[in-house]
């Protein structure tokens, strides 16, 4: 069978995987992770098993410099910008992100491109055998964090940038010893794991600065910062503060598209084409360019011209982060699933489409806070409002949501419980002038993605 890894593990092992379809299965329930993906606020979750199996492992994740990101919101794309601009220089550059958008594949890259099948086969097959070979368990997060770090060591990556899952102090990503941690913004999202005050939400999140390690530090109020300095200054970690030692001095939307120009220390970087109309990703992209700066200044990255660093920015899709496929009509992906992400999309709809009619195709997972979502989208200034349950199986009721969407808007509500049906809808709904937003769903907008690139405006109309 395809995937069958038995030759590189010793014979005393039992191999669980032969295959890339059985991987998949096993890691289904990472969406559904709250043990490893985000611990609760009190601390009690230790991550000695994940230690421990990278101990068994020989410590895959010391076999290459490594760079922590965490934050509410930015941190997937800053993770894959960091990734960009290091593979520019040359090097060989492992990411590790999560949720995915289309299949887990797209959680390890290697230069840019998602792990294969086997490879991904062969590092499961040796962290299983660890496991069974010890007694140890761990939950589907941890086990793929661990086969992340293995995937990359038998890469031989240079670089590996990893994003935490939820929070940072006890996510299971929280093992490494990393050359530079970055911490893009602090912002109410899952409560019930990191605590009701964004002081806390940003104790978890500052639990990823390690003792004289640079760390980063995104826009946010005066409260969190405060904690993130505080934790710094304990370890005597260096901070750059963006706003201070790093910004974005001018954004301009051009059509699908944005024009930033970011200082960085005593240099800028003019005109930097984005394939995004989003403000905040030109701040992801300034969080991208100092994290390469500190570490050139440490002589740890070659220098890249300048020229180069502009295509990098120019090259490199965000899938389903307020990504704009045109089209009759516009298809704008973005999987927002918190207040905050759901009113910058609202911005994105207010402003790059004004004028223009839109819909918005939602589904929202049971543990997010989706009533504020939802709350959050009805300023969108929507025409219509189109909610299905989405390939996701912790879904809202689709009738659940359009019934709480109609205590805070007046705007019409229709439920179609099949997802590529509802995309149709949308699409008929929005006219060839007209936008449609998929969001509420990282899985809703990886599930759409292929059929707004695939079909024609005039074959999605058909019933």
């Amino acid at each position: 069978m395809r995937g069958r890894r038995t030759k590189t593990c010793p014979p005393s092992w039992t191999v669980p995987f032969s295959s890339y379809a059985e991987v998949t299965e096993f890691l289904r329930g990472v969406e559904v992770d709250c043990i490893l993906r985000g611990q609760p606020s009190d601390g009690t979750v230790s991550l000695g098993a994940v230690a421990r199996c990278l101990h068994e492992l020989k410590r895959p994740d010391l076999a290459y410099r490594s760079i922590h990101v965490t934050g509410t919101n930015g941190k997937t794309t800053v993770s894959r910008m960091i990734g960009a601009l290091i593979r520019a220089t040359g090097l060989t550059v492992g990411v590790y992100t999560s949720p995915h958008v289309t299949n887990f594949r797209e959680r390890i890259a290697i230069n840019g491109e998602p792990i294969g099948e086997d490879e991904l086969v062969d590092a499961c097959n040796h962290v299983k055998a660890f496991l069974d070979v010890h007694g140890l368990q761990l939950a589907p997060f941890e086990f793929l964090t661990a086969a992340a770090f293995f995937a990359f060591r038998a890469a031989k990556v240079d670089y590996a940038v990893i994003e935490v899952g939820i929070g940072g102090r006890q996510d299971a990503t929280n093992v490494i010893a990393p050359e530079l941690a970055v911490i893009t913004t602090v912002e109410y999202d899952h409560a019930d794991m990191l605590g009701d005050t964004l002081e806390q939400i940003a104790g978890q999140k500052a639990g990823i600065i390690k003792p004289f390690t640079p760390v980063l530090c995104g826009p946010m109020p005066e409260g969190p910062r405060a904690v993130v300095l505080s934790r710094a200054a304990a370890l005597k970690a260096p901070v750059l503060l963006s706003g201070q030692d790093y910004e974005v001095t001018e954004f301009i939307r051009d059509g699908y598209a944005g024009l930033c120009t970011v200082r960085v220390g005593a240099s800028t970087h003019p005109q930097l084409r984005l394939r995004s109309p989003a403000a905040f990703m030109a701040a992801n992209a300034a969080h991208a360019l100092m994290a390469y700066d500190v570490l050139r200044k440490r002589g740890l990255l070659p220098d890249i011209d300048p020229d180069e660093i502009g295509r990098v920015f120019e090259k490199t899709e965000w899938p389903a982060c307020c990504e704009v496929l045109s089209g009759t009509p516009a298809v704008l992906l973005d999987g927002a699933h918190n207040a905050p992400a759901a009113m910058r999309l609202a911005t994105i709809l207010r402003t790059t489409f004004e004028g223009r009619r839109s819909v918005l195709l939602v589904s929202l997972a049971r543990d997010a806070q989706w009533e504020q979502v939802l709350r959050a989208l009805a300023g969108t200034g929507a025409d219509r409002l189109i909610v299905t349950g989405g390939p996701q199986d912790r879904a809202v009721p689709p009738d659940a949501i359009a019934e709480q969407w109609r205590t805070c808007s007046s705007v019409a509500a229709e439920v179609v419980d099949s997802t590529e049906a509802a995309f149709r809808r949308a699409v008929q709904a929005a006219g060839p002038h007209g936008v449609v937003a998929v969001t509420g769903s990282p899985q809703l907008a990886g599930y759409c993605r292929p059929l707004a690139k695939t079909f024609p405006a005039q074959a999605l109309v058909q019933p």
